[in-house]
C-alpha cells in the first residue's frame, strides 16, 4: 500500500510578508513625526509672536490716539490768563521750558464742575502742565489756578515709551520759535499767545510722530 506523505507548506521569498512594522520602518516614522512636530511648533510659535506684536501695536496706537485727544482738547481751550506762582511771581499764560520739571504749562478753560450744586463753587479755569518722567508723558493739573503753596497737582499718564519730545511755536506773524515766550520779546507783546504748537514725539516703537495743534484766537 503506497504511503502518502503530507507536504509541509513553507512560505518562500516573495510569497507574502509578516504583519506589523519592522524596527527600521518605526524609526523612519518617528523621524518623520519629529520633523512634522518641530515644523508645526515653529509655525505656532511664529503665529503667536505675530499675534503678540499686533496686539502690542494696537495698544500703542490706542494710547497714542488717547494722548492726542487730551492734547487736542487742552489746546482748543487755551486762554490768555497769567497766574501767580507759589512765590507770588507772575507766570505767563503759556510757558515752555526744557530746564524745569514741566515742559509746557498753560491755562485752559472748560473745566466743568459736575458737583457744583453740592460743593463750593470753583473756577472753570485750570492750570495744566505736560511733563516727562522716564519714558512716560504725563499731564498734571492744579486744583487752584493761582497756587498758594508747593502742593503737587494730579497726574495722568498720557503715553509711555517716549524717548523725547520737542515743540515749536507759531506766532501770529507766521514765524516759528523753539521756546515760548520767545526770546527778546518786546514788553508790550510779552503776554501774546502762539497761533499753533507743533509736538514731535520720538517713540521707541513708532519712531518720530509729529502733530500740529491750533490754538483759539
Amino acid at each position: 500500500m503506497p504511503l502518502h506523505y503530507a507536504k509541509q507548506l513553507v512560505p518562500g521569498p516573495g510569497s507574502g510578508r509578516q504583519n506589523g512594522f519592522t524596527l527600521f520602518e518605526l524609526l523612519i516614522a518617528m523621524v518623520i513625526f519629529a520633523v512634522l512636530g518641530t515644523t508645526a511648533y515653529q509655525g505656532l510659535f511664529q503665529t503667536q509672536r505675530i499675534k503678540d506684536r499686533v496686539l502690542e501695536s494696537s495698544d500703542r496706537l490706542a494710547e497714542l490716539r488717547s494722548a492726542f485727544y487730551w492734547i487736542s482738547d487742552d489746546m482748543a481751550q487755551v486762554i490768555n490768563r497769567p497766574v501767580r506762582g507759589s512765590l507770588g511771581s507772575l507766570e505767563p499764560a503759556l510757558q515752555f521750558s526744557e530746564a524745569g520739571d514741566a515742559m509746557l504749562t498753560f491755562t485752559r478753560a472748560g473745566w466743568t464742575n459736575p458737583a457744583a450744586d453740592a460743593l463750593p463753587p470753583r473756577s472753570n479755569l485750570q492750570r495744566v502742565s505736560y511733563l516727562i518722567e522716564g519714558d512716560r508723558f504725563l499731564r498734571q493739573y492744579d486744583y487752584h489756578l493761582d497756587r498758594v503753596d508747593d502742593e503737587s497737582g494730579k497726574l495722568r499718564r498720557l503715553m509711555s515709551g517716549v524717548d523725547s519730545i520737542s515743540m515749536r511755536f507759531l506766532d501770529i506773524e507766521g514765524g516759528w520759535h523753539d521756546q515760548w515766550p520767545p526770546a527778546n520779546i518786546e514788553q508790550e507783546n510779552e503776554n501774546r499767545m502762539p497761533r499753533a504748537i507743533e509736538f514731535e514725539f520720538e517713540l521707541n516703537s513708532f519712531g518720530s510722530v509729529t502733530r500740529l495743534f491750533a490754538l483759539p484766537g
